[in-house]
Formats: structure tokens, C-alpha cells, sequence
């Protein structure tokens, strides 16, 4: 609770939403997820090499035969794979200077099935840019509530969170966290169950 209050307000930031990002992201820790991050993370970036793409549109057009037509499951496959590897080619590299940041294997870190890990589920250039020491120990790591706490907030403000945004701001800045509309509706729900207790 006190690091909610304290870097709240350090950082201008609702701790009520920070505490529901935490609980929605791993149940506040109870399960940061197992998989090798790197794994994952180059998993998404090759989708769009030529073997896998070809891949992907075969088994779409199997899946999906009844709903498009095979040129529309060959767009949406391409420009999805696009979009994947523009994602996540960055996020590779990432978390190969973050491994030599902090002077850990990259290979070690785990995290989901889309490569985030720790508390908040950040991916590895979030950890980069805003990572924060919390409890003031010479390290981040984002499996440490006060660092996961101050980084998240962080990730928060230099997204452009402020005290007293509107909700359509608040909107914006959790879209820059998790481009999901249900995702936010789900985060301001829990946030605002949370600021009542």
C-alpha cells in the first residue's frame, strides 16, 4: 500500500488502475507465465517468413473456408504476419540489450506466450524504456512488487497519464499498454471496484 501511495504520487497516477493492471496482468504475481520469453518472442517475429506464412494460409483456408473466400484468408494472413513481425523483431533485439543491461541470459527470462513478463507483463523494450528501482536495491526486476509498481506507473505518465484526465485519456493511455478494448473496459471496471473498497 505504501508504495502505491508513495509513487502515486511521484508519479501522478491513479494506484487503483496500476493495482488492477497488476491483478488483471498475473494475479499480482501468482502466475508470470513459464515460457522462454526469447522463444516466444521469435516465434511472433517469423511468422512472416515465407515457410511459415505459406503455413498459416494452407491451415486458415481449412479453418476458415466457410467464413472467406481464399484471397481474404491470404490478405488477412499477410498483413497479420506483417504486422506480427513488425511487432516483435524489435522485441527480439530488446531483449538481447536487456539481457546485457541487467547481465542475465535472455534465454532465461520467462514470461507469457507473447514474451511479457514479470508483475506488469512487460515486453522487453518496455523494460528498457521505463523500468524503474523501487525498492532502491542497485536492480529492476519486474517480479519485485515495488519495481513492478514504479515501473508500471512510469510506463503510465510517460504515456501521457495525468491527475484528472478524462476517461477518454485514460483510454488512450491503456491503449498504448494493451491495444484492447476489452482489456481497458476490464482495467477502469476492477479500478474503479478497487477506489470504492
Amino acid at each position: 500500500a505504501r508504495d502505491f501511495e508513495t509513487f502515486g504520487r511521484e508519479h501522478g497516477v491513479d494506484p487503483d488502475v496500476v493495482a488492477a493492471i497488476l491483478y488483471i496482468e498475473t494475479r499480482c504475481g501468482a502466475y508470470t507465465g513459464n515460457r522462454v520469453a526469447l522463444r516466444q518472442l521469435s516465434r511472433l517475429a517469423m511468422v512472416n517468413e515465407p515457410g511459415n506464412l505459406a503455413e498459416n494460409i494452407k491451415r486458415l483456408k481449412i479453418k476458415e473456408a466457410a467464413d472467406y473466400s481464399p484471397a481474404e484468408i491470404e490478405r488477412i494472413a499477410r498483413e497479420r504476419a506483417a504486422y506480427l513481425q513488425a511487432t516483435f523483431y524489435p522485441e527480439v533485439l530488446a531483449i538481447f540489450r536487456l539481457g546485457a543491461k541487467v547481465g542475465i541470459n535472455p534465454a532465461g527470462i520467462r514470461g507469457s506466450s507473447a514474451g511479457a513478463f514479470g508483475l506488469p507483463q512487460f515486453l522487453p523494450s518496455s523494460y528498457l524504456r521505463f523500468a524503474q528501482d523501487g525498492n532502491e536495491n542497485g536492480r529492476v526486476s519486474l517480479y519485485e512488487a515495488p519495481d513492478a509498481i514504479h515501473s508500471t506507473m512510469h510506463f503510465l505518465r510517460e504515456n501521457g497519464w495525468k491527475p484528472g484526465i478524462s476517461v477518454k485519456e485514460k483510454r488512450a493511455v491503456l491503449w498504448q499498454y494493451n491495444r484492447s478494448d476489452p482489456y481497458i473496459d476490464t482495467i477502469l471496471l476492477v479500478a474503479d471496484k478497487l477506489s470504492k473498497n
